[in-house]
């Protein structure tokens, strides 16, 4: 199997970063905060870390001095659920104040994230669908098929988020929430939680 430049990480990131901001307009620039980029939701104990969804061994993150992300590698899907079950994602925004985590009113999700993965009218589409090079081969596997390998073109990542309203500089996180759902609706125990810390500033 062609494995390539390929990443999970476009998806993740334009979830948690342009669900929520489809309809603002100031620009802030979010600058992550380690170089791994994910790290594990505390508030969620017995909810497994994106390693379980994805093999991310060879995926090469380097972030450049003024924030922005150079990608490259594979990551080959791994999640244990069944090809044809429905995927919901859940994405909440959160601002570290006062020493503890606090939530914004910055949120939102895809009830069927499968059924849009390369929909060219979905928001994430422009950041990250857009570059996997091998669609008609994968259209039909999306996250929920082991052994499946995204290969996208190489790309740098930079985090612009367009804001009509103010938001306050400072510390944040996105905290992504991946669920698998039977088709007769039934949640099963698999679900994947994985948070993106960083900056956001004022440009």
């Amino acid at each position: 199997m062609e494995r390539q430049q390929v990443t999970l990480l476009q998806i993740l990131i334009s979830l948690s970063l342009h669900l929520i901001s489809l309809s603002f307009a100031l620009n802030h620039f979010f600058i992550p905060e380690s170089d791994e980029l994910f790290s594990e939701c505390p508030n969620k104990p017995g909810v497994s870390f994106v390693d379980k969804m994805a093999d991310l061994s060879l995926l090469s993150l380097k972030k450049d001095v003024d924030g922005a992300v150079n990608i490259s590698g594979n990551i080959t899907m791994k999640w244990d659920v069944e090809h044809l079950n429905r995927v919901a994602v859940e994405v909440s925004v959160h601002k570290f104040e006062g020493g503890t985590w606090k939530p914004t009113v910055f949120k939102g999700g895809d009830t069927d994230f499968c059924n849009s993965f390369f929909e060219k009218n979905t928001i994430y589409y422009p950041y990250s669908t857009k570059h996997v090079i091998n669609k008609q081969q994968i259209k039909d596997k999306c996250i929920t098929t082991p052994e499946t390998v995204l290969v996208l073109e190489p790309y740098i990542l930079k985090i612009l988020i367009n804001y009509a309203v103010p938001l306050t500089p400072g510390r944040h996180k996105a905290v992504i929430l991946f669920s698998a759902f039977e088709k007769s609706g039934v949640k099963l125990e698999r679900d994947i939680c994985l948070e993106i810390v960083g900056d956001i500033v004022n440009i």
